[in-house]
């Protein structure tokens, strides 16, 4: 009876994050369907790419400063703060009819941002030390499933509703995802707040990482050379400077710099940033080699639909690559995923770089490489989390968003610059020749060798991490075994 009321319990908690999880993803991939919608309403194109772009950027603030508060004031209490703001975003964009007002509510639903961090915190802080790994790595693969449901949905009501619509939609899976956090997550420990906690210098981290991620997102329409695009670039880099000797003078920082002087976080970071700079892109590449004319030499001249079905197996596959990457780290250790997942993504590309002209075959080694896209992926929050203090879990995973926002952020440019390097002409229209292609998948491969390399310097130990006050643990023998976590506080938390 104790055993199936541990399991029904953890499976309940699991449930009220993964509908938090899809809250998360949807504000981000629906929108990109209602773009075009946007745009024809308010006519401009470039105005209307800062509602992904002010997004974007207030959910990087808010993974690291909501994700630390998180950590401080309990993670449910503030995941629920988190829900609650992104829900009167929703409705601030649903209910305008400006852009002005659209671009406001997306700035209130970015502190959804911080939902996969506080997710985390709330799976160490809740189950058994050594389910941990499986349960984020399910975490992790809900997250990519649901970003490629949410583009698919957003296309859905766009088509037969309006863009208004699928803010309103935002807004009612917002309300199921505070519903059920609210009655199924057990109450998160709070600690005592330290009044000697650098809060001036912590929030010095925002301003510098806005104006960062502001320069790189911005920088192809500005200008890369331009005096906008260079003060952001330089004004960002220099506040963060300024926030980084803060916080490692602070007796308290707010956010913990010195937690990358610990190598396993210092070494997923990198290959998070690793993987953010190169096979993140793959979406990028492939949906224009599928669509661009055949007489390229290189597309496939498919229609944007049928690139986006033969994409989504690679997006679907995450449901087994990142429970597996949990088992693995559990079982054996970190390195072994990530050595894993980075060497089957080499092996993908590198297929996919000498046949790319059938269809069936390039769906099927998508689906191959995108495996070992997501095991990669989902090891990195696994790792940190196993590798920081409980207090700090949500912190280093809302500092891994960042940092892996900013590399994507850089790579998607990168990969625009080589793919623009050698075109073809057909029909009027410019398109990326072979050439460019294969220069592309070169630099790509040679970032798979790097995560490779990174990944060997990953301890082999199996680490554990410690174990929380109250987690609830799932194993069949649970009722004979002694329960380690049970304390006066966990038990009144609980």
């Amino acid at each position: 009876m104790r055993v199936s009321r541990l399991h029904s319990n953890a499976i309940k908690l699991m449930l009220g994050l993964l509908t938090a999880e899809v809250l998360s993803a949807f504000e981000l991939s629906m929108l990109y369907a209602a773009l075009r919608a946007m745009i024809d309403d308010f006519g401009n194109a470039e105005a209307v790419g800062w509602v992904m772009t002010s997004f974007f950027l207030a959910s990087a603030v808010s993974a690291a400063i909501c994700g630390r508060l998180g950590d401080i004031f309990g993670r449910k209490k503030v995941l629920l703060a988190v829900i609650f703001f992104s829900i009167i975003g929703s409705l601030v964009a649903a209910f305008s009819t400006t852009l002005e007002g659209v671009i406001l509510g997306r700035v209130i639903q970015g502190t959804a941002g911080a939902i996969f961090p506080l997710c985390i915190g709330l799976v160490r802080e809740n189950i058994k030390s050594e389910s941990v790994p499986i349960f984020i790595g399910i975490l992790a693969a809900s997250l990519t499933v649901t970003m490629g449901m949410g583009t698919f949905l957003g296309g859905i009501i766009v088509d037969n509703l309006s863009w208004h619509w699928v803010f309103f939609a935002g807004a009612i899976a917002g309300a199921v995802a505070f519903i059920t956090i609210s009655a199924w997550m057990p109450r998160s420990p709070a600690k005592a707040f330290d009044r000697r906690t650098n809060i001036l210098g912590g929030i010095l981290f925002a301003p510098a990482v806005v104006l960062v991620l502001l320069g790189i997102t911005k920088g192809p329409s500005w200008g890369w050379v331009s005096v906008t695009t260079l003060s952001c670039l330089g004004a960002g880099i220099l506040v963060m400077a300024i926030w980084v000797t803060s916080e490692l003078r602070a007796k308290v920082p707010l956010l913990d710099v010195r937690l990358l002087a610990n190598r396993q976080v210092l070494l997923v970071n990198l290959g998070s940033a690793v993987l953010g700079l190169s096979s993140f892109q793959s979406m990028q590449v492939w949906s224009i080699v599928l669509q661009q004319p055949a007489a390229t030499g290189v597309g496939l001249g498919i229609t944007a639909t049928l690139a986006g079905i033969i994409l989504f197996p690679k997006t679907l596959i995450a449901l087994a690559s990142g429970p597996t990457a949990g088992w693995l780290i559990s079982r054996h250790s970190g390195r072994s995923a990530m050595m894993m997942g980075a060497v089957i993504m080499m092996i993908g590309w590198i297929i996919l770089g000498l046949k790319h002209d059938s269809l069936i075959f390039v769906t099927l080694m998508l689906t191959f490489l995108g495996f070992g896209m997501s095991m990669f992926y989902s090891s990195i929050p696994i790792i940190i989390a196993q590798s920081v203090p409980m207090e700090r879990t949500s912190e280093a995973s809302g500092m891994m968003i960042v940092i892996r926002s900013t590399a994507m952020g850089i790579g998607a440019q990168i990969v625009a610059f080589l793919l623009d390097t050698s075109t073809i002409t057909v029909a009027g229209a410019s398109y990326p020749d072979q050439t460019a292609v294969y220069r592309v998948i070169t630099y790509v491969i040679g970032a798979c060798l790097l995560m490779i390399l990174i990944s060997s310097f990953v301890s082999k130990e199996r680490a554990k991490g410690p174990v929380s006050a109250h987690h609830l643990p799932l194993e069949a023998d649970a009722a004979v075994r002694p329960v380690q976590q049970i304390t006066t506080k966990g038990a009144s938390n609980a």
